[in-house]
């Protein structure tokens, strides 16, 4: 399922001089703190756009640019001030790694979950009585003097933030999360190069980062300004945003309806999104045209199967919407889990040799210098920390066979979805059951027990809308620097990116609860996390699920991996064969079902473009697309600073999907 790229290869400048320098580290931090601030305070006190739900987040993608905008300026006024391109490399490997972890990434579901385990708890929902008892003191800070009344409602005046509860959780949530970071990025080492070197995954949204990198005069990025295609793309999308702002102090102004609207095709076919999406058009525009073409004609294939449930009335499948049948689902999940494993399958030679070089560190069958990690370290990391993890669940109350059963599926997922990304090319792709769901409807909570499902639902924090965590992130960071950086630097990098991410990220969000009362901010983690995690424990604890899930629905894994399994070896064997297996694994989710409308224009664009001038045209009109990334998140700023002066608190999600 490996394509080798055809994109053209960077300037020389990207690799001359030093990468990892004061200044880059300095840009680097720079550029995470204003992500994670922007991003939370837009969703959170303004009640804005979300602007990190993609894989290239937007909250990273303008300032990035910005950057870049400003470092092509430094050129011209003063050489030696501006960044080297393989300096914006670590950049942008930084930013995309600490992107990850603000709003619905990690924080807020973690505090959302931690803070939200007391503070909602009422006689009615009965959390008191089935879970309480079940949570260790060290695994959420206490409300015993009101310290969660006072994050979800406001500090009272003339009183401080009652921090002190948070110093314990916090702690080992921090550890907790540090070792499942670690994990993955074992992962992500000994998998890079296979993916990168062997397979030649293409990675087409970092391909769009790149190009922002290369500031020097003649560089793509300079091109790309000097394009008329850029600037008529901008302009279009400039003036319907700025038209539609207009709607915002005049109700009875007409906005153009180009954020959505649905349909049907036919009575009982699930209801269709007709949404025009500028940021994945241009992302979209990236990606290979076979995996286009599948990703929607999957998308409707799979309508075409709910169709059927709908008609015939099977419970478990029917639905409205797509992402909303756990049937399919299930089927997306199993199929995910299958191309995750067949992944490693197909790098089953490079695994015997790491395991080889990491049990023999003299033996020269392999070279892992320009590895992230010596691949010893990445083969003990992995096994320490996924110890470490296990052990961590195990003392909060998750039994040894459910650990056993969690772990495989937690990280299956992500890596799965990991692989997803750097062959796939659209930034909104998810997964639709979560680890932490599986492991309850495979087992059926009279075998798991009301202290494994309270343990279970605290597994929410990796929620982070089906992103899969930070190892998608990690891998697109580890190819935007691939061969540009020394490797052990850049692991460095990345280390400290996460840490500062998530420091400023926790703080910023226990100010906010604190300041203006979590209750009051925008949606998502902080009041939703905990009613969804633990009223879904509740209901499986009171009305039990059987082994294999309420109507067989474990059995749709089974389906979909099955399913994934013939279309993988067609699309091998077969060499007319049309569909990509990779939009299987994704036909139900939210992301792709949402934007499902301008995955087919991007398709039908792209597709006349390169009959009539094959690759030389394509290449000509990326500016185009280029215009509409940066449009797009030039609008969303606009409306943020809009929003700040004359809505405060009241503000316009003009970017989501």
């Amino acid at each position: 399922m490996a394509e080798v790229s055809t994109y053209p290869t960077e300037t020389a400048e990207v690799h001359r001089g030093r990468a990892v320098t004061p200044r880059c580290i300095l840009a680097g931090i720079s550029i995470i703190i204003l992500t994670v601030l922007w991003d939370e305070w837009t969703a959170y006190y303004m009640r804005g756009s979300n602007i990190s739900r993609s894989h290239f987040p937007m909250a990273l993608l303008l300032p990035f640019l910005s950057l870049a905008v400003l470092n092509m300026l430094a050129r011209l006024i003063r050489p030696s001030a501006a960044l080297m391109p393989s300096e914006l490399r670590v950049v942008l490997g930084m930013g995309l790694v600490a992107a990850i972890v603000p709003y619905d990434g990690v924080t807020g579901h973690l505090i959302g979950v931690l803070a939200g385990v007391y503070y909602f708890a009422t006689p009615e929902n009965g959390w008191n009585f089935y879970l309480h008892h079940h949570i260790p003191t060290w695994l959420a800070p206490q409300n015993d003097a009101g310290a969660m009344n006072w994050f979800y409602e406001g500090t009272p005046a003339g009183h401080v933030p009652a921090l002190g509860a948070w110093a314990t959780p916090l702690f080992w949530w921090t550890c907790f999360l540090g070792a499942v970071a670690f994990a993955v990025f074992c992962l992500v080492v000994m998998l890079r190069r296979q993916w990168v070197d062997h397979e030649r995954l293409t990675y087409p949204i970092v391909e769009v980062g790149k190009l922002l990198t290369e500031t020097e005069t003649g560089g793509r990025l300079s091109r790309v300004f000097r394009s008329p295609l850029f600037w008529i793309a901008f302009g279009l999308v400039m003036l319907m945003k700025v038209w539609n702002i207009g709607a915002y102090f005049a109700p009875a102004f007409p906005p153009i309806p180009f954020e959505g609207g649905q349909f049907r095709l036919y009575p009982d076919f699930p209801l269709l999104i007709r949404r025009i999406s500028f940021y994945a058009i241009g992302f979209g525009y990236f990606a290979r045209l076979d995996v286009l073409f599948s990703v929607w004609v999957w998308v409707f294939l799979s309508g075409f199967e709910v169709f059927l449930f709908n008609r015939f009335g099977y419970t478990p499948g029917a639905t409205d919407r797509q992402w909303q049948s756990p049937a399919l689902g299930w089927q997306s999940g199993g199929a995910l889990i299958f191309l995750a494993i067949w992944s490693l399958w197909m790098g089953r030679a490079h695994l015997v040799n790491v395991w080889r070089k990491a049990t023999h560190a003299r033996w020269e069958g392999i070279d892992d210098s320009r590895e992230l990690l010596s691949y010893r370290t990445a083969v003990v990391g992995l096994a320490v920390s996924l110890a470490f993890v296990a052990a961590w669940l195990y003392a909060a109350g998750m039994a040894p066979f459910v650990i056993l059963t969690f772990l495989p599926i937690f990280l299956l997922t992500f890596l799965g979805l990991s692989r997803v990304v750097a062959e796939l090319g659209l930034v909104y792709v998810y997964y639709q059951v979560q680890p932490f769901d599986a492991v309850l409807q495979i087992w059926g909570t009279p075998t798991i027990g009301g202290q494994s499902v309270t343990t279970l639902s605290f597994m929410r924090v990796f929620n982070s809308a089906g992103k899969g965590y930070v190892m998608p992130a990690m891998t697109q960071s580890v190819k935007a620097v691939d061969g540009v950086v020394k490797p052990r630097q850049i692991a460095l990098m990345m280390g400290v990116s996460l840490v500062v991410g998530y420091v400023v990220s926790i703080a910023n969000t226990l100010y906010l609860g604190y300041a203006y009362g979590a209750y009051n901010l925008g949606n998502m983690g902080l009041k939703n996390a905990a009613p969804g995690a633990f009223n879904k424990a509740i209901n499986a604890i009171r009305n039990p699920i059987p082994m294999g899930g309420k109507g067989g629905l474990a059995l749709w894994a089974v389906i979909g991996a099955i399913a994934m399994g013939a279309f993988t070896l067609a699309r091998y064997w077969l060499p007319w064969w049309p569909l990509h297996p990779i939009g299987l694994a994704i036909q139900g989710n939210y992301g792709v079902t949402k934007i499902v409308f301008s995955i087919v224009i991007v398709w039908a664009v792209k597709s006349l473009l390169m009959s009539i001038g094959g690759v030389n045209l394509y290449e000509r009109a990326k500016p185009f697309f280029i215009g509409l990334i940066a449009a797009q998140a030039f609008s969303t700023a606009l409306v943020f600073a809009i929003d700040c002066v004359w809505f405060p608190a009241r503000g316009h999600n003009v970017h989501n999907y």
